[in-house]
């Protein structure tokens, strides 16, 4: 295939992988320190209401910048930008100064837009799913590896040794983006920079819908499933820690499968399938017996509903105004996620299993929607846009 033969990508997708290793380490264990700092479950769940509102701006910024300045030169100011986040919550003294560093690396994310636009303008459309595919299961290889040492770390020295950690991957991180070339594919928006009309969305709307589905089901449960496992299951850091190493492992075999079946078989019936899995993995993980819990967590991993909603997008958006499209589906899911993160809170005070129940209901109406309506597929590498 076309994407593993391009430097640039090898670059970008090594670049993401040394990140995510940084990420990995802590990501699970904020709710828990947010708790040790303080935090109720209601405070918990509007912690991360903020924290998704500020992904939100951060793909309202990227809506004004993703087609109209190179998409090399957002991604290094973003990951300029995310650096010190790491230090900023380390040096939390109460759970509300987890805020500023929050959200700062959630307004990193307007280079999102601009790196998925930068992948699906080199790569063609019928390699999309494998593309996306392969840059998900790259970056889940930190979370399969970060994870467990992260709980090992903060069992033993605590959860602010492993925010210095992170920092330090960071940095090598950044320095791979800087030797990223400026020109190439995908590198200057291609096309018009003019308005996005609904005459122009219209193709990519399913897509869009699927995408901010996505979001909801996994962000009602995100920020509660380490206290779930923690306050509920007993389970200690370190094995919420090998429990997320595992759901990094689900991402990393289930991925590819997922990226090369949308590829070949259609995304409809591939979303479908995986929608499944997605949701026997939440159904072990609330009623499952312990020795479950592990398989549980690898089938509840997010990357391949992610890789096929943005395969789907990448596939139907105009070529001219793709990184706005992919920002306006960030917005609408972080919206979303917001909306999910707050109604978490308040159903995991009311039951600690009700926001893993509402993401499983969540997923049954979205599976159930697409067998009514199936996608149609993307159109082929050098075919028209779908819409006149």
């Amino acid at each position: 295939m076309r994407f593993r033969t391009d430097r640039n990508l090898q670059l970008l997708y090594g670049s993401l992988a040394l990140w995510m290793l940084g990420v990995a380490l802590y990501d699970g264990l904020i709710p828990i320190y947010a708790r040790q700092l303080g935090a109720s479950p209601v405070q918990l769940g509007s912690l991360f209401t903020i924290k998704n509102l500020g992904l939100a701006s951060g793909f309202l910024i990227g809506w004004l910048v993703a087609d109209r300045m190179n998409r090399r030169t957002l991604m290094f100011v973003s990951w300029f930008m995310g650096l010190p986040v790491p230090l900023l919550l380390a040096v939390a003294p109460t759970y509300l100064w987890l805020l500023p560093g929050l959200l700062l690396y959630e307004l990193t994310f307007f280079a999102l837009p601009a790196i998925h636009a930068y992948v699906a303008e080199r790569v063609p459309a019928d390699e999309l799913a494998s593309a996306f595919g392969a840059m998900a299961a790259i970056t889940s290889i930190g979370f399969l590896i970060s994870p467990a040492l992260g709980g090992v770390i903060a069992d033993r020295w605590g959860i602010r040794t492993v925010l210095l950690i992170a920092f330090a991957l960071f940095v090598v991180s950044t320095v791979l983006v800087l030797r990223m070339e400026r020109g190439g594919p995908g590198a200057v928006p291609a096309g018009s920079s003019g308005r996005l009309t609904w005459r122009d969305l219209s193709p990519a709307a399913p897509a869009l819908l699927l995408y901010v589905g996505v979001n909801f089901l996994v962000q009602i449960t995100n920020p509660f499933l380490p206290p779930f496992l923690r306050e509920v299951r007993g389970i200690s850091l370190s094995e919420i820690g090998v429990l997320a190493s595992s759901q990094a492992l689900g991402a990393i075999v289930l991925t590819p499968i997922a990226g090369r079946l949308g590829d070949r078989l259609g995304h409809t019936p591939t979303l479908v399938g995986q929608l499944g899995v997605h949701t026997s993995g939440l159904l072990l993980t609330a009623y499952g017996p312990a020795p479950l819990l592990i398989p549980a967590a690898a089938l509840r991993c997010r990357a391949p509903l992610a890789t096929l909603t943005q395969s789907m997008i990448g596939a139907t958006a105009p070529a001219a105004m793709l990184g706005r499209t992919f920002a306006l589906a960030g917005m609408l899911g972080a919206a979303l996620s917001a909306a999910g993160s707050f109604a978490g809170g308040f159903a995991y005070r009311a039951d600690p299993a009700y926001p893993l129940l509402i993401s499983v209901l969540a997923a049954v109406v979205m599976a159930l929607a697409l067998l009514l309506r199936p996608l149609r597929r993307p159109r082929p590498a050098g075919a028209p846009d779908a819409h006149p």
